[in-house]
């Protein structure tokens, strides 16, 4: 039995949300604010609907409306919760239907019978409705109080007024019909373990476990038994101290006038310890034996704890499927390893249908994205843009449904360095190293903070964007995605010059292909060179064209050492380096001068673009030699805070800025 989806009306982030969801492992991720605890708190009130406040409604909602809809009625909360349990017709048994009758709707039955080789299985589809809503007899006095407001934090102190005259109101979602409270708030017991959490939901678990099992009919009188011989070896243990007292009490002899009124002191040892309040859980030191109280133990360690005895005590309680675990960042206190082994456990135990519940994360992690699965993961967001104010999630298993292809290279991929994209407001993603190290730098010279809109630079290794794209493309999340890439435009076909014309008109197939596949998605933009580069090294290099200094400390930065001299005196002057090549010690001769000779024919073929060749002549040098070690050459211009301060950053990464701000 699972909660198969839920929909929420004017509840803390939530306008009128609506979300599906699986009936294991759910890990939702997202930024900060985006409504991840809200949806767990909605999901826990129906356990436990007394943990609500007049802060619990929509404000977004009630500012809008409180002058106009809310002076005509009292505004409410509605939740709704379509549960699924999957029932055999051979199982006499099985409780949920007795937990689910009120509430369920008879056409869906029929609709779900199918038959199977040993029996007819159904389907069972149930609808829990629960609307917060001001009392009847208060209503009139409601209104006429609406209409003396005009301002809006006039309405809220007004409004947590009468929330002390709200409850909530039970129906069957399907028919309307009204369900006593009782019948809605036990059909499951959901634990909500909070971000900062202790051991003390263990505890009851644990304690509640063995108070069910001494109140078992067939164990009382083995338990009252045990109480009659453990009062009878304290008696032994203390015999002589029992003693020494009822001297004192023979000796009253009617002293203080107790026998008038028939009546005398009599002594007992009778047992009143609590089995289960005796029952501890300490942590034991496995190297050296000895144990402690998990007050005394390490944080991250007792989580661990924590959440695997809820998991696992599923195992042993009747009617397990009738849980649902809540767990808000259980990355917290937790090291990195731990997050990533804890969800390789959840989610063997989800593959295997061994969780016995319905199990909600929330996380930040990327360590646990990494390893959590794209089939259990969902993405949140809160839209703010527009007066329609609301949540909205995606199923990465839905977003996938139809590009199987994709949805394997994003499961390889998918690291911890990459998962950080699923928490982003934003994502950059780019080829290579080079990129991904310079951008915030870049960001940073062009006034746009990287940090403040929580940006995600992601390599991806290739040039595999439309894989990565997939996972943000038609989706109602609509995260912005900037994708730089490279032309790899080839100025030389074996060894004839392409003209520089033809350099404006060439698309490289990858970013046909992504064209063409995302024709309609606004939320994806592309940029790759524009001032004759190929790649991002030569067209860095070619945007700083006319600044000699920071060419030179480009091509010392790239070329060896020995060649520093030579650069220092021959500057970026085609005709130096044809005059004084020689010079050159003979590997990088052998290295150099076939591209000079190329670009010599160049110069030749098309004279009057002679001027522009000469210069993709070094900026192809540069590329040449930084393109096998494009990280070291990244990180070299960083720690080069006055060549920073001069580069000018490309047109294409300048135009991919400007679109990711607006």
């Amino acid at each position: 039995m699972y909660i198969k989806n839920i929909e929420i009306e004017n509840y803390r982030n939530f306008n009128n949300f609506r979300m599906e969801f699986h009936d294991g492992l759910n890990v939702i991720v997202g930024a900060n604010n985006c409504g991840k605890t809200g949806l767990l708190k909605a999901i826990h009130l129906i356990s436990c609907p007394e943990d609500i406040c007049a802060d619990d409604f929509n404000k977004n909602n009630i500012k809008q409306n409180y002058a106009s809809k809310y002076k005509e009625a009292p505004p409410e909360i509605t939740i709704k919760y379509l549960i699924e349990h999957d029932i055999s017709e051979d199982n006499t048994e099985d409780e949920s239907i007795t937990k689910l009758l009120s509430f369920i709707g008879m056409d869906k039955i029929n609709e779900s019978k199918s038959a199977s080789s040993d029996s007819i299985q159904y389907t069972i589809t149930a609808c829990v409705k629960m609307r917060y809503s001001l009392n009847a007899k208060e209503v009139g006095r409601y209104l006429e109080e609406a209409k003396k407001i005009t301002k809006f934090d006039e309405y809220y102190d007004m409004l947590k007024f009468f929330v002390k005259h709200y409850s909530w109101h039970y129906t069957n979602g399907m028919s309307e019909f009204e369900i006593d409270k009782k019948e809605a708030t036990n059909i499951f017991k959901v634990d909500f373990i909070e971000a900062e959490r202790n051991s003390g939901t263990v505890y009851k678990e644990t304690k509640g476990e063995i108070d069910r099992f001494l109140k078992a009919d067939e164990n009382v009188a083995s338990i009252q038994q045990f109480q009659q011989d453990l009062s009878s070896e304290m008696k032994k243990l203390i015999k002589q101290v029992l003693a020494n007292i009822q001297s004192l009490i023979d000796n009253e002899r009617n002293a203080i006038g107790l026998e008038k009124g028939n009546v005398a002191i009599a002594q007992d040892i009778r047992s009143t310890i609590s089995i289960s309040d005796s029952y501890v859980i300490d942590v034991k030191d496995t190297k050296s034996g000895y144990t402690v109280p998990l007050s005394h133990n390490g944080l991250g360690y007792n989580n661990l704890i924590n959440m695997y005895m809820l998991i696992r005590l599923t195992e042993i309680k009747k009617g397990r499927d009738f849980r649902i675990l809540c767990l808000e960042e259980p990355e917290s206190h937790l090291h990195p390893a731990m997050q990533y082994k804890l969800f390789k456990f959840l989610k063997n135990l989800d593959e295997t249908n061994d969780l016995n519940q319905q199990i909600f994360v929330t996380t930040h992690s990327s360590n646990i994205t990494a390893v959590a699965g794209l089939d259990n993961m969902f993405m949140m967001d809160y839209k703010r843009q527009d007066d329609n104010e609301d949540c909205v999630q995606q199923s990465l298993q839905i977003q996938f449904r139809d590009n199987e292809n994709s949805k394997k290279h994003m499961m390889k991929f998918l690291d911890v360095t990459r998962s950080d994209m699923l928490f982003a407001d934003k994502v950059i993603l780019v080829e290579g190293i080079a990129e991904k190290l310079l951008l915030p730098k870049f960001m940073e010279k062009l006034r746009y903070s990287y940090e403040d809109e929580h940006i995600s630079i992601v390599e991806i290794g290739g040039k595999h964007f439309s894989h990565f794209i997939n996972v943000f493309a038609h989706n109602a999340v609509e995260k912005k995605v900037l994708c730089v890439t490279d032309k790899d435009f080839k100025w030389f076909q074996s060894e004839k010059i392409e003209p520089i014309s033809n350099y404006a008109k060439f698309v490289p197939s990858h970013i046909e292909t992504i064209n063409k596949c995302f024709i309609d998605v606004t939320n994806i933009h592309i940029v790759s060179q524009k001032q004759l580069g190929r790649t991002f090294e030569d067209e860095l290099f070619m945007s700083n064209i006319d600044n000699d200094y920071v060419l030179i400390k480009l091509l010392q930065i790239a070329l060896p050492d020995s060649m520093k001299d030579f650069i220092g005196e021959n500057g970026t002057n085609f005709y130096k380096w044809w005059n004084n090549l020689k010079k050159v010690n003979q590997k990088s001769r052998e290295k150099i001068l076939p591209i000079l000779n190329r670009y010599i024919c160049a110069c030749k073929c098309y004279i009057k673009d002679a001027n522009t060749y000469k210069k993709l002549f070094f900026a192809e040098l540069f590329l040449t030699y930084a393109k096998n070690k494009k990280g070291d050459v990244a990180l070299s211009l960083l720690v080069e805070e006055n060549l920073m301060n001069e580069i000018i950053v490309p047109d294409y990464i300048k135009e991919g800025i400007e679109w990711l701000s607006k």
